[in-house]
């Protein structure tokens, strides 16, 4: 497959991430607790798409959490609800979360490229090799151990990518995958293949999402260890001759004034924190709350019920732009953030942070209706 397809409207893109789970990224008992009802997801994606925001990413879940809420256990199918907003939508990029370990490549590729005519070129691929066994044993799949899943999700994609370029039928052997007389029309919209996104937190994780992605999605902790690992992450890809973007993901709380930002925060992942949900996450993650200290565990914690582990961003609407930007200017291509409520806390959002990102060049100027 030829060209690909990357961000290129904005210095900083920026998207809204996890919005097809119920709670998205807010792990929380509060009464005002994002639901994921197909009204909600639709109406979230036409507001982010008149906004001028840059794509929607689904969380892959099939099970929850646990805890009070069940945490995210009500959830769509991520192509088929890429399918649904691409249609109902004119610019935003919409992708699908795929496990590699759950999904036949073939079948998955003729989805992929139907949700991909919806949008005229707008779906996008986010792979997970997998790692919360709950979930595979449920679906009867065997996740198989660590190096495994990553040998899998090579033969997945190279299997996909040649089902999306090839014109002719071809056999595959491989290991895990055995086809025969393999072809399929259409093809991606242009013969451009849809953007891939990779998370990878292991030595061979990275490289897997090196090899195969556009974009790495890379955790944020810290600004000067992020700058750190986009440079060398980006030299990683350099170095087989790829030009590799950089994502990440963050929960935005986002009030009038510092004070009002902080309570809000305090109120949703402290007072109505799912405490039993986000010690599951933790532990299906690896992180065995009994063996790191107290300080550790609460700030992990504080994380978990934020936005499902991802660092938060807390402030008025000029503390926030400023936090996003030096996280472009520490290396990030684009940013996914999880709000408490998405409708609800959307508009501040799009009215009050995008502009003053526009101001300062790490976005183009759009017209808004939210």
């Amino acid at each position: 497959m030829n060209p690909i397809r990357k961000f290129s409207r904005n210095k900083l893109a920026i998207g809204l991430f996890g919005s097809n789970c119920d709670g998205g990224l807010a792990c929380s008992t509060f009464p005002e607790r994002w639901e994921a009802s197909w009204d909600n997801c639709r109406e979230l994606a036409i507001h982010a798409d008149d906004a001028g925001l840059d794509f929607m990413l689904p969380l892959g879940r099939w099970i929850g959490y646990g805890g009070i809420t069940n945490h995210n256990a009500s959830n769509f199918e991520t192509i088929t609800w890429a399918s649904g907003l691409l249609a109902v939508t004119r610019n935003i990029m919409a992708f699908g979360t795929i496990h590699v370990t759950a999904h036949s490549p073939a079948v998955a590729a003729k989805q992929m490229v139907t949700a991909d005519h919806i949008g005229g070129g707008r779906f996008g691929l986010n792979i997970v090799c997998g790692w919360y066994q709950k979930e595979f044993d449920m679906l009867g799949v065997d996740l198989g151990d660590h190096e495994r899943r990553y040998d899998l999700g090579q033969e997945w994609i190279d299997l996909v990518n040649r089902i999306w370029s090839e014109d002719e039928p071809f056999d595959f052997t491989g290991e895990f995958f055995h086809t025969r007389g393999t072809v399929l029309h259409p093809k991606p919209v242009g013969n451009v293949r849809p953007m891939v996104v990779c998370a990878g937190t292991s030595g061979r994780g990275r490289d897997y999402a090196v090899r195969n992605a556009d974009m790495l999605f890379h955790t944020f902790y810290d600004y000067e260890k992020f700058r750190n690992d986009c440079i060398a992450l980006r030299q990683a890809g350099r170095d087989i001759g790829r030009d590799v973007g950089l994502f990440t993901n963050l929960g935005v709380v986002c009030r009038p004034t510092q004070r009002e930002a902080e309570e809000y925060h305090h109120y949703y992942a402290v007072e109505y924190a799912d405490i039993e949900a986000c010690r599951t996450m933790m532990v299906e993650r690896g992180i065995d709350t009994k063996d790191i200290s107290e300080a550790e565990r609460r700030r992990f914690h504080l994380r978990a019920a934020t936005a499902n582990g991802a660092t938060p961003i807390v402030g008025d609407p000029d503390s926030v732009a400023d936090q996003l930007a030096k996280l472009s200017d520490a290396g990030a291509n684009a940013v996914a953030i999880g709000l408490p409520n998405y409708l609800n806390d959307l508009p501040i959002f799009v009215e009050e942070v995008l502009p003053r990102l526009e101001a300062r060049g790490y976005r183009v100027p759009s017209p808004r209706g939210v």
